[in-house]
């Protein structure tokens, strides 16, 4: 007798809107649906945006079904048809993803198949389609293909994409090995495409309660004007507030980069030193012919349980930006001290709070920052946050908010004062303008 077959359906709303004291609403809006029967599958995406979001792009505005495919999966084969997202390699030469923090989605209207042998040894993948464009198409169509070869710890992919749309196509190609052994990994990648290049080598490490990584690339000409890549950031997606204030972008125009990670934990206590330096490539430079800083930012966090009820976390970040992406030697530095608790109540509470300070000597100066939120097992939860530029402008950045939790349901409202600056999520960032107002998040997860 056959496996039964099960009918499964889930899905998600969410809404996220704003009243701004200008006065003027936004609200951005979704509804995702997928079901699944056996081997086959289906599912959509609505959106609606009566006025996207401050940062947002306004071609979003209005109503649409971005998001729609059906899929049938088998053992050793798969194939779709409809909206779908994807990733070759580390995804320089092609990722399409979703990031509704970013106001981003690049998903690919088209198709896909891959078919793998027994045991995943080896994978073949080829996909085509049109980009998303607002709540529909773009005129720009890719196509592509990906094999890897898997065996022992070894692994060996090979991928090509062809961009077509802006004159002659063009062609993008990837070349990857990786290996595991033990507690070592390695991953190296080398990417071409017409007139650019870029190289990346990841190496790790990991035993019991110690683990290392490190990362080396290097970018030359690798800006993609369909928006089909992935480029994040070599240095650590800072979480505090005052460390997050001026971001690193990647420069594709070209750039040679490393970070590191070392983590290590003993009796309670939990290191972390992480640091990455970017230089600009002379070729992305008009005068200059040598490679010139572009970032630099070395963090240190130390965390400590004292007990079952007392958590405490030390940080430092040590900041240096070249705003002009090493063009000129003028470099803007900035030193961030946190202290950040954790303590949890006999009963439903727990409590924590922050104090931060930014010291520069540069760009608004000095800023400080603390932060409360109080939480309850039954999923009510309150915060109050300010940051506050007393070395220049004298600015408050405010924020206020209730929110509760049950089950897949979840509202959020608050009310502050938004800085303008970037906003960042996975490494890839965009532009927050300033506001005031109140906002109000509703989600359901089903």
């Amino acid at each position: 007798m056959g496996e039964a077959q099960v009918h499964t359906l889930s899905g998600s709303i969410e809404s996220n809107s704003l009243l701004d004291l200008s006065p003027a609403f936004y609200s951005n809006n979704y509804l995702k649906l997928d079901y699944s029967y056996g081997r086959f599958s289906a599912g959509i995406q609505a959106e609606y945006y009566p006025n996207p979001l401050p940062g947002y792009d306004a071609g979003l505005k209005g109503i649409g079904l971005p998001g729609k495919y059906i899929a049938w999966t088998e053992t050793y084969w798969n194939i779709t048809a409809g909206d779908f997202y994807d990733q070759f390699g580390t995804g320089i030469i092609f990722r399409s993803w979703e990031d509704r923090n970013l106001g981003w989605n690049n998903s690919l209207g088209g198709g896909r198949v891959g078919f793998s042998t027994p045991g995943d040894v080896f994978s073949f993948k080829a996909l085509g389609g049109f980009k998303r464009q607002f709540p529909w198409y773009s005129s720009r169509s890719l196509a592509g293909a990906e094999a890897a070869l898997r065996f022992g710890g070894v692994s060996i992919e090979g991928s090509a994409v062809a961009r077509m749309g802006d004159g002659s196509p063009s062609l993008w190609w990837s070349a990857l090995a990786s290996w595991n052994t033990g507690g070592f990994s390695a991953r190296a990648e080398w990417v071409g495409k017409p007139g650019g290049n870029a190289q990346t080598l990841e190496l790790g490490y990991g035993a019991g309660k110690f683990s290392a990584t490190v990362t080396a690339r290097r970018l030359q000409n690798m800006l993609d004007t369909f928006g089909m890549n992935y480029l994040p950031s070599l240095c650590m997606e800072q979480a505090y507030m005052l460390a997050s204030l001026n971001p690193y972008t990647t420069f594709s125009d070209g750039e040679f980069g490393w970070s590191g990670d070392v983590y290590y934990s003993v009796k309670g206590w939990k290191f972390h030193v992480n640091g990455c330096w970017i230089w600009a490539l002379p070729n992305a430079l008009r005068n200059w012919d040598v490679m010139r800083m572009a970032y630099r930012d070395i963090n240190i966090q130390v965390e400590k349980r004292w007990g079952r009820r007392l958590k405490t976390v030390a940080f430092v970040s040590i900041q240096e930006n070249s705003p002009s992406h090493g063009d000129r030697k003028a470099t803007n530095a900035q030193n961030v001290f946190v202290l950040d608790g954790l303590y949890r109540f006999p009963g439903k509470l727990s409590l924590r709070l922050q104090a931060q300070y930014l010291y520069s000597q540069e760009l608004t100066r000095d800023w400080m920052a603390a932060s409360a939120d109080l939480s309850s097992v039954d999923g009510w939860s309150v915060h109050v946050q300010d940051m506050y530029n007393h070395g220049d402008t004298g600015e408050h950045y405010y924020e206020a908010g209730v929110s509760y939790t049950t089950g897949g349901f979840k509202a959020d409202l608050a009310y502050g004062h938004q800085r303008s600056g970037m906003i960042c999520s996975g490494g890839v960032c965009r532009w927050q303008p300033e506001y005031r107002g109140g906002i109000l998040r509703l989600s359901y997860h089903f």
